[in-house]
């Protein structure tokens, strides 16, 4: 079964080291090399095609059935090494060639894909030192994809040898508009490597971060278990051992990690901009909260973000109660984040699920209308278009279950037509709405360091940094008013509140971000666990908050990890409610200048809940880890106290978004539920798809999506 593990954090820039300062994602929107019969680049509506997968005399049939659904482009190759280079140094482009002209005869653009992902046979056998060691110490074999080390030389020469030969070869080929490098970075059951190559590369990697012994040792504090190290060739790497690993190494090795990712995808992407400078350059990944790896370093320098969506999942791996607004947020979240990566650029699904998907084991068929409501859940969030997986379902290998457009024996499939509808209606928003800005009033800190420090040192065995975010994000998105998910260094001045669950680590620069735009008027809301440790995953050596004391005005008499007892939380009257229950964790606070808003019941006294007033703003402690119920009110008050309040009322299974460009806004209207759902609106609208007006109520249908703008 296919694993979507973590997802990633700081390492040191490996594209502005390289002294490129690389085109920004504008390049994309600028009119791109296109279909034969347009003068413009085709809007991203389209599915990903496997020719090397299908027999060539259902080529020609594939093309004409793609272009007769209204598919605009195919995403093609990305594992197909062992075609395009049958044995070392012998490549053969002749089939792709023939599959990419056929495409573009019938007007399909083609974005191709680097295929390093999946190396052949013959170089696994040739150089066995490619392979990955996974966190036990064990050797991963071939056979799969992605179990190959990130910073072995050799695999990335021949990696970059083989995208070189296509990026020459079909440089000036009419119909192809862009590339995807590699597919998926680190989405497997193993998502770091800890080989000898890695730890050479850790240990060059740590001399630039610190330039001596001494700092490193320091940071990483050395001195205990006798660690100090004398020799940068000294420095392990977090294998098992007798006892838990240095938190500072653990931590730095999780950024070496996404470093090691980030370059290696940063060598195909210098030599694309040179071969193909008029081609769209991106790869795919998923958002949060996955995080092997820091989104932001990987996508840096790359034209666009790519996301892969594959709601179903839900269904087959959600603990708890499946709800349809949980469904809908585990999406939502993931394009939240990834539209945030780039500073909240549209963005492209490269695979959106199109029927049963997953390995070995399979999620059901989407209702009628879900899988529309999931692709446009997409655009909703900010994307500019999308790709679905698969064209037609494989026959063979590992992917048989992973259903496409096309059945097994190549009919249509039960959501053919469905997907056809949806299509269809998005070329009807057309390219303004489609390459608007999603609008977000509030934001949700997503700090990869936070998360990675809090599985070193998680403090109660079943806090973890993912579950909190998932909680949070639900209450404040639920709000309907617009999330972005951001680390707290970026400019904060456009929120009306910034939210920021478990910040476990807290930089100086961090802190003096949060101070200035509390200072001017915004409002920072706080978990549990805020400032316990630096960038180096040392404990602070100050009363905890740490380096945000002055600006929560509260300190800690306590923390605790609560396993047996029974904590309550009641209220002032400000957040006036029931009385709240305390799970996992409870920092009890001390006001110093910030008033009470909640105390803790039962076997600890404190405070629960602070409020601060600080220059033009306020700092909320949010100290204890509420149930979801009197977190989502709590954080509701909150926001309508920021100003960040929904023209529309909803109930919870419907999310409403709004996207803008100019003066024109889309309001889109989702309905996750299997209900007819009602919505008010104030003022009068007019549903862009089939022009119908509505004012004060809405009445959606299962699964419904709306787009509306002011009449």
């Amino acid at each position: 079964m296919l694993t979507r593990r973590e997802f990633g954090q700081r390492g040191a820039a490996l594209l502005t080291a390289a002294g490129v300062r690389l085109p920004m994602w504008e390049r994309a929107l600028r009119p791109m090399v296109a279909p034969a019969s347009s003068t413009e680049r085709p809007l991203l509506l389209g599915v990903d095609y496997y020719p090397d997968q299908t027999p060539e005399n259902l080529w020609e049939e594939d093309a004409r059935l793609i272009s007769e659904a209204g598919l605009t482009n195919v995403r093609i190759a990305e594992f197909a090494w062992s075609l395009m280079e049958p044995s070392e140094g012998k490549f053969d482009f002749t089939w792709l060639k023939h599959s990419v002209e056929i495409l573009h005869k019938h007007n399909i653009a083609v974005i191709l894909g680097t295929p390093s992902a999946a190396p052949p046979p013959w170089l696994t056998e040739k150089y066995p030192e490619i392979l990955m060691v996974n966190s036990e110490g064990m050797t991963v074999h071939p056979g799969g994809r992605r179990f190959t080390c990130p910073t072995n030389k050799t695999y990335r020469k021949l990696s970059l040898t083989i995208a070189t030969e296509m990026a020459k070869n079909f440089a000036e080929t009419a119909g192809i508009i862009g590339w995807q490098i590699d597919n998926e970075f680190t989405l497997q059951q193993f998502g770091r490597c800890y080989c000898k190559y890695c730890r050479e590369g850790f240990q060059d990697w740590a001399k630039q971060k610190y330039g001596t012994l001494d700092s490193l040792n320091q940071k990483w504090g050395t001195a205990f278990w006798s660690q100090i190290y004398t020799d940068w060739r000294q420095i392990p790497v977090p294998l098992p051992s007798n006892g838990p690993p240095n938190p500072g190494l653990a931590l730095d090795y999780d950024r070496y990690q996404s470093y090691a990712n980030a370059s290696f995808a940063g060598e195909q992407l210098v030599m694309l901009r040179k071969e193909c400078p008029q081609h769209f350059i991106t790869t795919n990944s998923v958002g949060a909260p996955f995080d092997t790896l820091n989104l932001r370093e990987l996508f840096r320098d790359l034209d666009f973000v790519s996301n892969d969506n594959y709601p179903g999942f839900a269904a087959m791996f959600m603990e708890g109660e499946v709800t349809p607004e949980r469904v809908g947020r585990s999406s939502a979240i993931s394009h939240d984040s990834m539209r945030s990566v780039k500073g909240g650029k549209p963005f492209l699904i490269m695979e959106e699920q199109s029927g049963k998907a997953g390995q070995p084991s399979f999620g059901p068929q989407p209702h009628p209308g879900q899988l529309r409501l999931w692709a446009f859940q997409a655009i909703a969030h900010g994307a500019m278009g999308v790709n679905y997986f698969r064209w037609d379902t494989a026959r063979f290998g590992a992917e048989e279950y992973w259903h496409g457009l096309l059945n097994h024996d190549r009919s249509k499939s039960p959501g053919f037509e469905e997907i056809i509808r949806t299509v269809a209606d998005m070329k009807v928003l057309g390219r303004e709405a489609l390459e608007s800005s999603y609008v977000a009033e509030t934001a949700l800190s997503f700090d990869q360091d936070c998360d990675w420090a809090l599985q070193i040192q998680p403090g109660h065995p079943k806090l973890t940094y993912r579950d909190q975010l998932v909680e949070w994000y639900g209450a404040v998105a639920g709000a309907n008013t617009g999330t972005d998910l951001i680390h707290l260094d970026e400019d904060l001045s456009k929120y009306k509140a910034v939210f920021a669950p478990v910040q476990y680590v807290v930089g100086a620069r961090q802190a003096e971000n949060v101070r200035n735009y509390v200072r001017n008027g915004g409002m920072f809301v706080a978990g549990f666990r805020l400032g316990a440790k630096d960038e180096s995953s040392q404990i602070v050596n100050m009363p905890l908050p740490g380096l945000l004391r002055d600006v929560m005005g509260a300190t800690l008499k306590d923390y605790v990890p609560i396993y047996t007892e029974k904590v309550g939380v009641a209220f002032e009257q400000q957040l006036a409610g029931r009385e709240g229950q305390c799970g996992l964790w409870a920092d009890l606070l001390v006001p110093e200048s910030a008033t009470v808003l909640a105390k803790y019941v039962g076997a600890y006294e404190g405070a629960a809940i602070t409020m601060n007033a600080f220059g033009k703003g306020k700092a909320v402690y949010i100290g204890a880890d509420l149930d979801g119920t009197s977190l989502s009110r709590v954080i509701r008050t909150l926001l309508e106290m920021a100003g960040s309040k929904s023209e529309f009322t909803s109930p919870p299974a419907v999310e409403i978004t709004r996207r803008r460009a100019g003066g024109r806004e889309w309001v889109f209207a989702l309905n996750h539920s299997n209900e007819g759902q009602k919505i008010t609106v104030s003022g009068t609208f007019t549903s862009v798809l089939d022009k119908k007006n509505f004012d004060r109520e809405l009445e959606l249908k299962p699964y419904e999506v709306v787009v509306l703008k002011r009449s």
